[in-house]
């Protein structure tokens, strides 16, 4: 009897080792399956799908563990084929990621040099929220929703390539508008979609482009380098039209938007919603 209940343990041990082994073989192969020449113009990245958990301890876990944001998330994006909803990086140690990263590395070296370098390009030089806080006016509020790829019909049916940061006060050059990262202004003046406009690049890359703005701060020449936090203009609603100027025809808003260079594209867009969402807790506070 007592020779059985061993067996019976012993084979309940071993089956649990195997299916960890088993777990951790699956992750390793759809993690690989994943990592190709054009991963990162997939919609699994140009999505960048955080979770409100990761976006809160992304900052403290690459301080305690001493890698970069795009680096960690190169790894947990793969791990995790390209959805962190339901991931803890508390549950999440360095050597997990070496591991990981190690395996990745060791198979598919170029591919997954291009990911981490375009996760580099839009992670690794955020800041600040692009809207900064009031110290004066507690309605002065702002607020935004994923409405990544929700079609737009103006100038013909597509889809919308960035987030809309609305405003709780809905009045045009109210709310001050900030540059998210260091970089150089690429873009500036009118458009017909997006109105005056701006968009800077960034060290690592990224180009940041903030539309429908009521007017910019300063005159800014093509090629100003600008600081992260600086103030580069004031929320509006201008867009819509050939005519430079035009206003009013859609509610005061900063349309956000974020796009990297890859392989087959100069311009790919990517998701700003979960850049947004963590860079709600690195606002500056404004006298507005």
């Amino acid at each position: 009897m007592k020779r059985s209940l061993l067996l019976y343990l012993l084979g309940i041990f071993f089956l649990g080792i195997l299916t960890v082994m088993g777990t951790n073989s699956l992750r390793e192969y759809a993690a690989l399956s994943l990592l190709h020449d054009a991963v990162n113009e997939s919609e699994g990245f140009r999505n960048q799908w955080l979770s409100e958990e990761v976006s809160q301890e992304l900052d403290t876990f690459c301080g305690e563990q001493g890698v970069s944001r795009g680096d960690l998330l190169t790894v947990l994006m793969l791990d995790h084929r390209f959805d962190l909803t339901g991931v803890d990086l508390k549950d999440y140690g360095k050597e997990q990621y070496s591991d990981s990263l190690n395996r990745q590395w060791g198979r598919k070296p170029e591919a997954l040099q291009a990911l981490r370098e375009s996760y580099e390009a839009i992670w690794d030089d955020l800041v600040y929220f692009p809207v900064p806080e009031s110290t004066v006016n507690e309605e002065a509020t702002v607020a935004f929703d994923n409405s990544w790829m929700f079609e737009r019909t103006f100038g013909g049916k597509r889809g919308h390539e960035g987030t809309d940061v609305m405003a709780g006060i809905n009045q045009r050059g109210y709310y001050p508008v900030v540059s998210m990262t260091d970089g150089v202004i690429e873009n500036i003046g009118w458009l017909t979609k997006g109105g005056y406009r701006i968009g800077i690049r960034g060290p690592h890359g990224a180009y940041y482009y903030y539309a429908h703005l009521a007017e910019f701060a300063r005159d800014f020449p093509k090629g100003t380098q600008v600081r992260a936090g600086e103030l580069i203009g004031y929320m509006g609603d201008t867009g819509y039209s050939e005519i430079e100027g035009t206003t009013g025809n859609f509610d005061v808003h900063l349309h956000v938007g974020i796009y990297i260079r890859t392989k087959d594209s100069p311009e790919m867009s990517v998701n700003p919603y979960w850049i947004l969402k963590y860079l709600e807790s690195h606002k500056l506070s404004y006298a507005f």
